[in-house]
């Protein structure tokens, strides 16, 4: 509830099943659809409303701030407010984590700011929405929620720190286009990955399921590594390879994650 004085306050409704998801490039548009009820007010005021969003305790984390809006009260009458807010590809990814299967748990920071009399009021409202309805919104999304990459950074120098280097420098050529680079720049983080490494060497005559957990590791990074040579147009054999983003998304984020696989304290 917005409490602007002893006699003045508007009570606030969020319908959580109309939460939406409206798709972007790589930054889409979360829209909580919210209503206010005033009560007590002397006449007709123009309220300006701002809202944060975060996601709930436990693990409270702010997500983002909606554009401010300016609506007219009235007394008794439902005033509805549409509460637009930004996010990343990689919010989403993180509130699914966050989630976990379950309803997704949100906050509202509300502020309303009448200019008439100066008054204020501030309001914390929690939000579930259905588990239901917030798997159909991600759906609702299709391929523009469909690639978002998490790069470890060391803090300390090293064959770790070079490859999160690449890596970045990799993604950056995927958002200008450059795919052939973009995989070039992922084959070399692959380079110090391998440098440090524990994986013992493999060759086309081990028995497959004889393999160690490491020998797999190392198979898996071999493939890979050959599929990323092929950007470089080095032969007769790939000089006429074309790589799709969706190819060089899919390569560079399983160098990502190979380079999630590998200790810290090894590279």
């Amino acid at each position: 509830m917005l409490q602007f004085s002893d006699t003045q306050f508007a009570q606030i409704r969020i319908d959580s099943t109309r939460v939406s998801l409206s798709p972007g490039f790589d930054v889409h548009r979360l829209t909580i659809p919210a209503e206010l009820q005033p009560t007590g007010l002397e006449h007709n005021l123009l309220c300006e409303v701002e809202a944060e969003v975060s996601a709930a305790s436990p693990s409270s984390r702010w997500i983002a701030t909606a554009k401010p809006t300016r609506v007219r009260l009235t007394n008794h009458n439902h005033t509805s407010v549409r509460l637009a807010f930004p996010v990343t590809n990689q919010q989403l990814l993180d509130l699914e984590e966050h989630r976990a299967g379950h309803d997704l748990l949100l906050e509202l920071h509300l502020s309303g700011f009448i200019q008439y009399d100066h008054s204020s009021a501030e309001s914390r409202e929690h939000v579930r929405v259905p588990a239901s309805v917030w798997q159909d919104e991600l759906e609702r999304l299709g391929a523009a929620f469909g690639f978002a990459l998490s790069i470890p950074l060391p803090i300390s120098a090293g064959a770790r720190r070079d490859a999160a280097t690449y890596l970045q420098n990799a993604r950056r050529l995927l958002h200008d286009g450059e795919f052939d680079k973009a995989i070039g720049s992922a084959r070399q983080a692959m380079e110090r990955i391998l440098a440090v490494a524990d994986w013992p060497q493999i060759s086309k005559n081990d028995d497959l399921h004889q393999r160690s957990q490491a020998q797999r590791w190392r198979a898996i990074y071999k493939a890979v590594f050959d599929q990323a040579s092929g950007a470089e147009h080095a032969d007769e054999v790939t000089k006429d390879f074309s790589y799709s983003r969706g190819e060089a998304e899919a390569l560079i984020g399983i160098v990502a994650s190979l380079l999630r696989t590998v200790p810290a304290s090894s590279v």
